[in-house]
């Protein structure tokens, strides 16, 4: 799994305070206290959270949310946002919570994040000018960071990655969409290699990946085209028919769909 294209920006708050931030559909929202504390506040959510100084709330799907004063007299707020990079497991993402809190401690796990929150506030310091590209690539980091140390408090509970593990009759046609995503497949063609009913099938796929059969062949195959588009430079159209489109304009559109960027785009700016 990796984060790619992380934007912040900062907020010197004085109370009282209550600061909206709109969703970023296609792009997961992260909030961190540099100082002080302040309530988060998260659309669809009935429960506040409170966030401390070093804490840090990760919201993969980029809902709307606010933070506002509970008291604290100033507060400093890093907040912005990231998306998961296309190659990332869709099985994965599908299986997110709304928000993911690491908080800030001493134990092994916060350690590091605390080392990566100090280097923020270092270069966010008055007596210093901040690069917005070290800022940038220091959030990617924090954020990937929250994301994998949630998966391991998953993993320690007891709960391992089993739920993420889709039954082994359905991790066949799993492999096999990895393997050949540009072949041209149907739920029809899944459902045999599947070896039951389209319904049943399509069904049974949903409730383990969280993504319609022909959603997750999509995923696979504009993750195979984003490869392709950082490590070749082989032309657009060749790279939608090794991806399973043989029209450039249907390509063209899932792969907007799916990363919010032209084919175009993505391979000029691939370090964003």
């Amino acid at each position: 799994m990796r984060v790619r294209g992380a934007s912040c920006s900062r907020d010197a708050l004085h109370a009282p305070w209550k600061v909206h931030v709109s969703a970023t559909p296609q792009r997961a929202s992260f909030v961190l206290v540099l100082s002080g504390d302040t309530l988060l506040r998260i659309d669809g959510s009935r429960k506040d959270l409170h966030l401390c100084a070093g804490d840090i709330a990760v919201l993969p799907d980029g809902r709307a949310y606010c933070y506002a004063d509970d008291g604290a007299p100033q507060a400093n707020i890093l907040h912005g946002q990231f998306r998961f990079s296309a190659d990332t497991p869709a099985i994965l993402l599908s299986r997110l919570p709304d928000v993911m809190v690491e908080r800030n401690g001493n134990d092994c796990r916060t350690h590091k994040l605390g080392l990566i929150v100090e280097m923020l506030r270092a270069e966010i310091g008055e007596q210093s000018q901040p690069q917005l590209s070290m800022l940038n690539r220091l959030t990617e980091i924090l954020c990937l960071h929250t994301v994998q140390n949630w998966f391991s408090r998953t993993a320690d509970q007891g709960a391992a990655l089993q739920a993420f593990a889709p039954p082994a009759r359905l991790k066949g046609v799993i492999d096999i969409i990895h393997a050949k995503p540009d072949s041209p497949w149907t739920v029809k063609s899944l459902a045999r290699v599947y070896g039951q009913s389209r319904t049943a099938f399509a069904a049974h796929f949903k409730t383990a990946t969280g993504l319609s059969p022909i959603s997750y062949v999509r995923r696979c195959r504009i993750s195979r085209a984003c490869r392709m588009l950082e490590r070749t430079r082989l032309p657009l159209i060749e790279v939608a028919f090794q991806s399973g489109y043989a029209d450039a304009n249907a390509f063209n559109r899932a792969f907007r769909r799916e990363t919010g960027a032209s084919p175009g785009a993505y391979r000029r700016f691939p370090q964003r």
